[in-house]
């Protein structure tokens, strides 16, 4: 669980490239993801690709489980991590069409949660600007609790009481309590269980037979092992109930159930046009653009706007993007936890476009400029401290997290530069080199020197 309708309107008179028409184009992406699977953090991928209506991919890769030596096909159903909140998103949307709720209603109309005398909203909730802290980011805390199937006021009382993170509606960070609470409203609302509802609501009238909750007891026929990466080799990953990610992360489905599911959000059959722009219409917070809207994230692939989330959970990692100028939605979900899904289905949106990879410039950074840009520097949105240091005539960049490795920074003038490992990662300062803007997977990040 670990991301305008101004968009829309420009891009309904674009002109779309029919990926159909060139028939080479599957073997590229069977020759690309073929590629990806030999590497270490590889295991097994489900890849779906869609344009037009039509589902034109809906394939897996490598391994389902590699104890069995099972193979993955285009039915194994692979845990989907925080992809799940735009079917969250969804159905409370649809709620909201139905009369039985308004965005702006509080939350304690319909859960009891201790709110410290704050009004937190349906639409706070939805757009991660409650300021109640995430419990997944409490650390051990937490996550000494995850194998067990502890219930919903349990999980709750490990954040509750705790400081609003700021006041409702005041700022951003993104938050996995919040689409957990948009569970139970749902559960409060209808008189049924999450997981029935996505079923009912949404998986079976559209269709996507290889899409349900997920759980540790139910014997689920072709689904995926989840494997972490332990001195540079597979690894079962650690248990995980259900019951934690829940509304926010709980859901299983294949590349090309993504794909079904993509196609029609964004085709009306969901929820109605208007709800659809407010979810793919970022917050704005002091005068920036949080990139992230209701259960759905804006951003750019390939360098095309695209509407998108990402999730990350024990095991799996996923990706599901939608580029509107094509009408092409791509789906990946990847069981070795390390294996990035984002990349590849950025790197697949190439392939099938034929868009060149960007690379960037590394031109030489006058001294001045580099001496007064090190330092360490707070991203509090994404928990991280990013060390900025000289590297002889250049400079170099860390992040504080677990396993993450220096990487220089690629100077392309002004006040960019790029990530010398993926050249998409952009960093931009200020005029005053005080604060940075982080540009990664669609989202911006704002970090602030100590």
């Amino acid at each position: 669980m670990r991301h305008r309708s101004v968009l829309v309107l420009v891009l309904a008179t674009a002109t779309t490239t029919s990926i159909a028409q060139d028939p080479a184009w599957a073997a590229r992406v069977d020759a690309l993801v073929q590629k990806r699977i030999t590497e270490p953090d590889a295991v097994g991928f489900s890849v779906g690709i869609a344009q037009q209506g039509k589902v034109l991919l809906a394939k897996g890769y490598g391994f389902a489980d590699l104890e069995s030596d099972a193979p993955a096909n285009g039915e194994t159903m692979f845990r989907i991590g925080s992809v799940t909140k735009q079917f969250t998103a969804t159905l409370v949307l649809r709620a909201v069409e139905k009369g039985l709720l308004t965005l702006d209603d509080p939350l304690d109309r319909f859960v009891d949660f201790p709110l410290q005398g704050k009004v937190v909203t349906i639409r706070h909730l939805l757009n991660h600007s409650s300021g109640i802290p995430s419990y997944t980011d409490l650390g051990e805390v937490w996550e000494k609790t995850t194998p067990l199937d502890i219930g919903q006021k349990e999980l709750l009382a490990l954040v509750a009481g705790k400081p609003f993170e700021f006041e409702p509606g005041k700022g951003f960070a993104y938050n996995n309590t919040g689409y957990f609470l948009l569970g139970m409203v749902l559960e409060k609302l209808h008189g049924k269980p999450y997981a029935q509802l996505v079923r009912d609501e949404l998986c079976t009238p559209l269709g996507l037979h290889r899409t349900r909750y997920d759980s540790n007891q139910d014997l689920i026929k072709n689904r995926a092992q989840g494997y972490a990466l332990v001195d540079g080799k597979p690894a079962n990953d650690a248990l995980l109930s259900p019951n934690h990610p829940y509304a926010a992360g709980s859901l299983l489905s294949t590349g090309g159930d993504l794909v079904r599911w993509s196609m029609a959000l964004a085709g009306g059959k969901v929820v109605s046009a208007a709800n659809y722009t407010a979810m793919t219409t970022p917050l704005v917070v002091d005068g920036r653009d949080t990139h992230y809207g209701f259960g759905l994230m804006t951003g750019s692939v390939a360098e095309l706007p695209t509407v998108m989330h990402g999730g990350g959970i024990h095991g799996f990692n996923s990706f599901l993007l939608h580029v509107p100028q094509h009408d092409l939605h791509v789906a990946v979900i990847s069981n070795g936890e390390h294996a990035n899904s984002q990349k590849l289905a950025g790197a697949i949106v190439r392939v099938v476009l034929d868009i060149a990879e960007f690379v960037a410039k590394d031109l030489a950074l006058p001294a001045t400029q580099r001496d007064g840009m090190v330092g360490v520097y707070d991203f509090p949105e994404v928990g991280m401290a990013l060390h900025v240091t000289a590297m002889g005539e250049k400079l170099q960049a860390k992040g504080d997290a677990e396993g993450q490795e220096a990487f220089s920074l690629l100077f392309q003038g002004g006040r960019e530069f790029r990530a010398s490992f993926d050249h998409a990662v952009k960093l931009e300062w200020s005029e005053d080199g005080k604060s940075i803007q982080l540009h990664q997977g669609g989202r911006v990040a704002a970090g602030k020197r100590r």
